[in-house]
C-alpha cells in the first residue's frame, strides 16, 4: 500500500478572530467528513499582533454553531516556521499576501489569496 503524504494548509488573515479560524474550521469539517483528516495538517494566523490569544470572534463562532463547524482556536500570529512548511498558504485578504511576500519571498511559490 502506498505511504499517504501529509498535506499542509495555512489560512492567514489580519487578526486571526475571523476570517482564517473560519476558514480553518471548514476546511477540517471537510476533511472529517471525507475521512481523509489524517492526511491534512490544517492550522490559521494572523499577520498581525492585534488579537493574539483572543478566541475567535463571537459573530464567527455562533455562525459556526448553527452550521454544525466545530470551531476552537485562540488567535496567534504566523509563525516563520509554519510558513516554512506549509504546503499552501491561503491569504483572506491582497494586503496580507503582500505583507507575507515581505517575511519569506522564498515561500512566494506557495502564497495565494483567497
Amino acid at each position: 500500500m502506498a505511504e499517504q503524504v501529509t498535506k499542509s494548509v495555512l489560512f492567514v488573515c489580519l487578526g486571526n478572530i475571523c476570517r482564517s479560524p473560519i476558514a480553518e474550521a471548514v476546511f477540517r469539517k471537510l476533511v472529517t467528513d471525507q475521512n481523509v483528516s489524517d492526511n491534512w495538517r490544517i492550522d490559521s494566523a494572523a499577520t498581525s499582533t492585534y488579537e493574539l490569544g483572543n478566541p475567535p470572534d463571537y459573530r464567527g463562532q455562533a455562525c459556526m454553531k448553527r452550521h454544525g463547524v466545530p470551531m476552537s482556536h485562540i488567535a496567534r500570529q504566523v509563525p516563520y516556521l509554519t510558513l516554512k512548511i506549509s504546503l499552501c498558504v491561503l491569504c483572506c485578504s491582497g494586503s496580507l499576501t503582500a505583507a507575507l511576500f515581505l517575511i519569506g519571498t522564498w515561500a512566494g511559490h506557495q502564497i495565494q489569496e483567497l
